[in-house]
């Protein structure tokens, strides 16, 4: 999205934090899950009937001319990288003709202007699109195969960043094991991680969707090992029982290795995992649970399975999937409240973002942004966009108080 916000203000047009001063809304959906293709149809068309929406994204891609008649109070619609398409939409803006343009999934990745939506952190994505065939995954099919962008149009773009003031960089893609396997016949991502804290000693980088393969041990000892990176990991294992992995069509690893090894290195680690996948025997969630009860994961995301491609049989029964989602949420709802009161009385790092009159709202810095814990102060005055150091004096609701 702040590609596509980048190349529209290039051409002039104003961005406004206000919907009701908006002559349009952009809306960018997903469609990785079911879940999220309701929501993104359900908030289309609550907005198309305040405002004149575009409609942008993995949904559309998805559906590609369905679209019409899901939507007919929506003329234009736009897939995946739509900042490509400027030109077609500025065009066409006001127009009453039905426009929809759907990413070809060039073997290319498009370095386009970017408009930043935050001061302090922003997103860098190395590379578009998967070559791997999870069996559970439609992104292959919506976003196409491996783009990778070369590391010195990488460089430069964070050196852009660093110059409007972004002090902390989130490495993320669709897989960034494989970066640049499809432009260099080999895996990059450690060339990567050596060229940035080469070039950048002062800021601050995460590497976020680390797919667990052979490359994962050299990748964490890299992490470790850079001065200019967060010690946190993000490794979306998806499950531990080696029977679920195989009919995820995942590679087999030893999660339970993995994961000791990167704890040993002393990084945070954040991953995530699918309950109920088909398949899912009573041992296979024991395993499951039983790995989650250790503590190995910081940072735990949970999803119970939706099938997305019609190609597997759903086996295991719906009440189940609810019952095991809800024995793991529980056992980890405890270890972070577990692991949150061990920062009580502690001095961290933080950031904080905005402020409501009454409290500012932020997060510490081992902490990534949009997904982990937040932090709360009444101290209204705190520096914003800016690391601090604070102390932090109580746990409420699974925020932190300082």
């Amino acid at each position: 999205m702040e590609y596509l916000l980048g190349e529209i203000t290039k051409r002039g047009h104003i961005i406004v934090g206000d919907m009701d001063k908006a002559d349009f809304v952009l809306l960018n959906t997903c469609s990785f899950i079911h879940e999220a293709r309701v929501e993104s149809e359900k908030v289309a068309k609550r907005l198309s009937k305040k405002k004149k929406v575009i409609l942008l994204g993995c949904y559309v891609q998805m559906f590609g001319e369905r679209v019409f008649k899901i939507f007919p109070e929506i003329d234009l619609f736009f897939g995946t990288e739509g900042g490509k398409f400027t030109e077609k939409i500025l065009e066409n803006l006001n127009g009453k003709k039905k426009i929809l343009k759907l990413n070809g999934n060039e073997n290319i990745f498009y370095s386009l202007e970017r408009y930043p939506l935050n001061r302090f952190h922003t997103y860098i994505k190395i590379s578009e699109g998967c070559i791997r065939r999870c069996s559970f995954c439609n992104i292959p099919s919506i976003r196409g195969g491996l783009r990778s962008k070369k590391i010195d149009e990488i460089l430069k773009e964070v050196e852009k960043m660093v110059s409007m003031g972004f002090q902390e960089f989130e490495i993320i893609s669709e897989d960034t094991s494989l970066y640049g396997i499809d432009l260099y016949k080999r895996r990059m991502i450690l060339k990567l991680i050596e060229s940035l804290t080469k070039n950048f000693t002062d800021k601050k980088f995460r590497l976020l969707y680390v797919y667990p393969d052979k490359s994962i041990y050299d990748i964490v000892s890299a992490v470790k090992e850079s001065k200019s990176f967060i010690k946190y990991i993000d490794v979306p294992f998806q499950h531990v029982s080696e029977n679920v992995i195989k009919y995820m069509n995942r590679e087999k690893v030893d999660v339970f290795e993995i994961s000791r090894m990167i704890k040993k290195m002393g990084l945070v680690l954040r991953s995530s995992f699918i309950v109920g996948f088909p398949e899912e025997k009573a041992k296979d969630f024991k395993m499951l649970k039983d790995y989650i009860k250790e503590g190995y994961v910081d940072k735990l995301g949970l999803f119970m399975y939706s099938d997305e491609n019609d190609r597997i049989k759903d086996t295991v029964d719906y009440s189940k999937k609810i019952e095991r989602f809800n024995i793991l949420i529980n056992i980890n709802k405890r270890l972070a409240l577990k692991r949150m009161k061990e920062k009580i009385g502690k001095f961290h790092e933080a950031v904080f973002y905005h402020s409501d009159g009454e409290f500012i709202y932020g997060r510490l810095l081992e902490d990534a942004p949009d997904i982990d814990d937040v932090i709360v102060s009444n101290n209204i005055k705190l520096q914003r966009f800016n690391l601090v150091k604070v102390k932090v004096k109580d746990i409420k609701y699974y925020h932190y108080i300082c």
